[in-house]
């Protein structure tokens, strides 16, 4: 019993943490009980002000007085690593829920889109920016927009540690939202390494579905140093980072129509459509349905692995504004001011 109450109570206490991650502002016990009723869980108020004891105790939570509370970085990265079976199925999950909140207008030119955020020490910036934006000249990157920031400021609610530097790039579930608002629904089923060779995608070599995983599959590949795009970068053959993602095919060629105002918008990255009711790269598809390759948004940061620098990477990270986005040819520029 004692294990089941512990597990019961960590629920609790990150159900609390949750809510105040969604939060643009500080929230009280009172405002945190009516959120958590909403989501279906009952604590009483006394129950509500033990745990936020606790959640500042633990560094998780900081009070501001009458205001309520906070979630701090310790928090949050508290919420990362929360308890795996409850967080099976949270990607999926997660890319569902920001294309639903993306608002970005592809005719206005305006609105939300998608980051990810990557961070590693500020020394390698000026070393490797000049290959960071060679993978964008190459069409390997998602879209043709950056945005960095400097240690200490804030990039999306990320706050960049001392002596780091963080880069913005342009996640690939943006494109799950601009689908979405036209009218398309867009399914991701996996994320994927795939061969290039002289450009052209040849087959794929490592795969990790969307709803069986905790860690965007990038993050996983990245980090254990499995791309090889800075070769595919410089001579057209190398392994990179995709994603697989299907439509319904009658909706095919609005969605071809589609990708031509998506580069205008300087967001591209699909790599390869596939046919109706065809395997792409030998991956069936249902009936009626059509494979997507979509460019993985972070593999110009992997260049920076694949040179042994200690990158961190945090996929579908924030909503941010489209228009604070700058295009990689511009980005040289910025890092002289670091």
């Amino acid at each position: 019993m004692k294990s089941f109450r512990d597990i019961k109570i960590k629920r609790q206490l990150h159900a609390i943490l949750q809510v105040l991650a969604n939060s643009e502002e500080s929230m009280g016990g009172e405002r945190i009980s009516e959120t958590l009723r909403l989501s279906g869980i009952e604590l009483t108020d006394r129950a509500i002000r033990d745990y936020l004891i606790l959640t500042d105790r633990m560094g998780w939570t900081q009070s501001i007085g009458r205001k309520g509370r906070i979630l701090t970085q310790r928090g949050r990265e508290e919420l990362e690593t929360e308890l795996v079976v409850d967080k099976v199925g949270f990607v999926s999950s997660k890319v569902e829920d920001l294309a639903f909140r993306m608002d970005f207008d592809i005719e206005k030119k305006r609105g939300k889109i998608i980051l990810n955020i990557s961070y590693f020490k500020k020394e390698y910036l000026f070393k490797y920016i000049k290959k960071i934006c060679k993978v964008y000249e190459k069409n390997l990157g998602m879209g043709k927009l950056l945005t960095l920031a400097d240690e200490e400021h804030v990039l999306g609610s990320f706050r960049v540690p001392r002596n780091y530097v963080a880069i913005g790039t342009i996640c690939s579930v943006s494109l799950n939202g601009i689908f979405l608002r036209h009218g398309i629904p867009m399914t991701s089923r996996f994320g994927s390494l795939v061969e290039l060779q002289e450009g052209a995608p040849k087959r794929f070599t490592q795969i990790i579905n969307y709803d069986g995983t905790t860690i965007d599959p990038l993050e996983i590949f990245i980090r254990g140093r499995m791309t090889n795009v800075w070769e595919a970068t410089k001579t057209g053959n190398g392994v990179i980072g995709v994603s697989f993602r299907e439509i319904p095919s009658v909706s095919l060629n609005k969605a071809k129509e589609l990708s031509k105002k998506i580069e205008d918008c300087l967001l591209g990255g699909i790599l390869a459509f596939g046919t109706p009711n065809q395997p792409l790269l030998d991956m069936p598809v249902p009936n009626g349905r059509t494979g997507i390759l979509i460019l993985a948004g972070l593999n110009p940061v992997a260049v920076l692995a694949e040179n042994g620098i200690e990158v961190v990477s945090k996929a579908m990270n924030c909503l941010f504004d489209y228009n604070a986005l700058v295009e990689y040819t511009e980005i040289e520029k910025l890092v002289k001011n670091f």
